[in-house]
């Protein structure tokens, strides 16, 4: 086997050397910033669109609240407009829109309309814990929303999910609104 020698001007040359520094450099930093931009890019994916599952749950209600009667056509328009609003990727999209009545401490459905598979609201599935405090004889509507989600990248644990929303809201024109059809 042969030694390789060296001269004395070439090991200084050979330890000043610098060709190559900034590509090792990169190679240690690259995966760093590819998952700092995955990840940013996932998180912003996902505020965005419950940003717009929120805006759209609120937006519904707020409509809902101005009218004094509704029907079958109105509440199926309101629906095309909620999907309108949310994102058009999601695997699903539902709605349901319930006028509620308390009447001496009681809590009773007058009307409700859902989007499938969520079933129609009856007076023993109201979420009577997430309700606000209520007087007797008022009536309000409730409006919930759950759109599912599927982060781009599954980075630090982020799953598939869903955006869940509820919007509470009292009739704005009338002490209740009815439901004509």
């Amino acid at each position: 086997m042969r030694k390789l020698h060296f001269s004395s001007g070439s090991k200084r040359r050979f330890g000043r050397d610098e060709a190559g520094v900034v590509g090792i450099e990169f190679a240690f930093i690259a995966p760093v910033l590819v998952l700092l931009l995955l990840g940013s890019t996932t998180l912003f994916n996902l505020m965005r669109d419950n940003g717009r599952c929120e805006k759209a749950t609120f937006t519904i209600a707020d409509l809902l609240s101005r009218e004094t009667d509704v029907n079958d056509t109105d509440l199926a328009n309101m629906t095309q407009m909620f999907l309108k609003m949310t994102p058009a990727s999601a695997a699903s999209r539902t709605l349901r829109m319930t006028s509620i009545k308390k009447a001496a401490g009681k809590f009773s459905v007058d009307w409700s309309y859902a989007v499938s598979p969520l079933a129609k609201m009856t007076t023993t599935s109201i979420p009577i814990t997430k309700l606000p405090e209520i007087a007797d004889g008022d009536s309000f509507v409730l409006v919930e929303t759950h759109v599912s989600y599927r982060p781009l990248f599954s980075i630090a644990g982020l799953v598939s999910g869903t955006h869940d929303k509820m919007a509470i809201n009292r009739p704005r024109f009338t002490s209740a609104i009815v439901k004509t059809d």
